[in-house]
């Protein structure tokens, strides 16, 4: 095909100063803008391209703006133009005149000259219908578009534009900051830009991503609405990040003052570190922190996991000559001196730690769900049950938490301030929500009794520690949000549920068992003569008349006055 003829000189620079204008430049006066959405991730332009290119010249407009320093920028087929550059420059080598070569048509953009948000998003949309840009190159914009100050209109406009809602809009700043590694992995998985934000804000990392990944997967095959699944994990991920901090915090403070630091045991019988409040000096006298400090050269110390709290050690006690308290003495005799295995006993703590932390993590997210379930106009109707079942009845949990005068859970459930925030436990209001339910309409009466009795179910029956040991009323609690509010288990409350219903099997079993022997045992009169049941058996005892009697006295006897009992039970006095 020949070559088509054009002009030796361009137009020097278009001349309108608003709207679209069609110009055509030379590739040489042409660069790729900084907002072109593929800048720096693209394939260079195919075989294919830049023989057309080469022969007929760039045949479709590319889209072009003004710079600041005055140059035009490509924002829209940035390709083409590397392809007619890669052309100048060879007829320049075998000495063409570029200027011979066909102009690049263009539409110049002239009001987005000072609109890289709008740019950005153009590029993006030429090349999604064009060669369907990845997620990672949508992700790139997304990441440029929330770091750039425009005003919130044209925030949600791009955000609709991307067909992206303003929070995974927003959410991408934060999923670019993943690492590339990471990022692929959560574009793999099919995740959005809320939870690779999310993810990036728990640092990432392999670990998170299997159970994250795990818990979405949980949330699609439940065909529930929400994402409960995903919601408990992340807790769970952050509570345990946030308690490993505090812990390394103590542990820190207590080295920086030259405290040697041992891990906290599972238990402390046998192991070669014990507590101060264990030893005696070689004198029989006790050992203070202070003195240890000075006498010792194996003082040291362990943050208790749960409590933060420091207990004070000798490292290596039996060999510094120090010796046990009558208690310890006695718990190691029982012990049978059992020598302990250390990695046994790390792995008991951090089971127990981590089941505690999981399990404070779950209740973080109980508590969200149930303060939404409050907010809702209307309470189902199981809901009003169970304030009423216990309301009603005698249950120790119930009368321990009223008893107690704690609001702090009730207060989070309503949406209110604490109204004992601040009080010890002997200054608690007596009367701490009557602002509230005297300025609250009568349509909520129910929502702010039911908040009173679930928070007393959370303080009492779902307290930390609970969950090695789960109960029927724990149990049946679970199952109630699970039904009534559609909450999705945190695996440790599922693990608990287990639990129980195996530990009850295991009992109705056992009960079975001796049930069985007691029908299969013979009586003594059968076993000795062998006759069939009911040969030769006496006739029952009358019973005594005198006993009769005494039935029917009672029997008959005027009832008295109903006599109320004292509760019982070990309820705290209201403080």
């Amino acid at each position: 095909m020949a070559r088509i003829k054009v002009a030796a000189e361009p137009i020097a620079e278009p001349t309108q100063t608003s709207g679209i204008e069609y110009f055509e430049f030379l590739a040489s006066q042409l660069i790729v803008d900084p907002f072109n959405h593929r800048q720096g991730n693209v394939a260079p332009p195919s075989k294919q391209l830049k023989a057309s290119v080469a022969e007929v010249g760039v045949l479709e407009a590319v889209g072009v703006r003004r710079q600041a320093d005055g140059t035009w920028g490509v924002f829209k087929g940035r390709r083409r133009l590397l392809a007619a550059q890669e052309a100048a420059e060879k007829a320049k080598a075998k000495g063409i005149d570029p200027k011979t070569l066909p102009l690049v048509p263009a539409l110049v953009h002239h009001d987005l000259s000072d609109a890289d948000d709008e740019t950005l998003l153009l590029s993006l949309l030429e090349n999604q219908f064009r060669e369907n840009a990845t997620k990672a190159d949508e992700l790139k914009v997304a990441e440029q578009l929330a770091l750039m100050d425009v005003p919130e209109a044209r925030r949600r406009r791009h955000a609709k534009v991307l067909g992206v809602s303003a929070a995974q809009l927003k959410a991408a700043k934060g999923a670019a900051q993943l690492s590339e590694t990471d990022r692929a992995d959560a574009l793999r998985a099919d995740f959005d830009w809320v939870e690779m934000d999310q993810w990036q804000q728990v640092g990432g990392g392999w670990a998170a991503f299997q159970r994250l990944k795990d818990a979405k997967k949980r949330d699609l095959a439940s065909n529930k609405a929400g994402n409960g699944e995903w919601r408990q994990t992340l807790q769970a991920i952050k509570d345990e990040q946030a308690e490993e901090k505090k812990r390394q915090a103590v542990a820190d403070e207590l080295r920086g003052a030259g405290v040697a630091v041992v891990e906290f045991p599972w238990r402390w019988v046998g192991h070669s570190a014990q507590p101060l409040t264990h030893l005696l000096t070689a004198l029989g006298k006790p050992l203070t922190a202070e003195v240890h400090a000075q006498v010792c050269p194996s003082h040291g110390a362990a943050v208790d996991p749960d409590t933060l709290e420091v207990v004070y050690v000798c490292t290596d006690w039996h060999a510094q000559g120090h010796l046990p308290t009558e208690e310890y003495a006695r718990e190691l005799e029982e012990a049978g001196k059992t020598p302990v295995d250390p990695e046994a006993e790390k792995a008991k703590a951090k089971a127990k730690r981590e089941g505690n932390t999981a399990w404070r993590s779950a209740r973080t997210v109980r508590l969200e769900v149930l303060r939404a379930a409050i907010a809702e106009k209307n309470l189902p109707e199981a809901a009003d049950a169970l304030t009423e079942r216990t309301v009603m009845g005698y249950a120790k949990w119930w009368f321990k938490s009223v008893a107690s005068g704690r609001t702090e859970v009730a207060a989070f459930l309503l949406g209110v301030p604490d109204p004992n925030k601040g009080r010890s436990q002997f200054e608690r209001a007596e009367d701490p929500f009557a602002e509230l339910i005297a300025a609250g309409p009568k349509t909520r009466r129910r929502h702010r009794q039911f908040a009173r009795v679930v928070a007393a179910i959370e303080t009492y029956i779902m307290a930390d520690k609970e969950w090695p040991e789960p109960t029927e009323e724990m149990v049946t609690y679970l199952r109630f949000l699970e039904e009534t509010f559609d909450y999705p288990l945190a695996e440790c409350e599922r693990q608990a549920i287990a639990a129980y219903e195996a530990k009850t099997k295991q009992d109705d079993k056992a009960d079975g068992s001796k049930s069985a022997d007691a029908e299969a045992e013979p009586d003594s009169q059968g076993a000795t003569d062998g006759g069939a049941a009911g040969e030769g058996d006496p006739e029952p005892e009358a019973q005594p008349e005198a006993e009769e009697n005494a039935v029917d006295e009672v029997a008959g006897a005027p009832e008295g006055p109903e006599v109320e009992q004292e509760p019982t039970g070990g309820v705290p006095p209201q403080g």
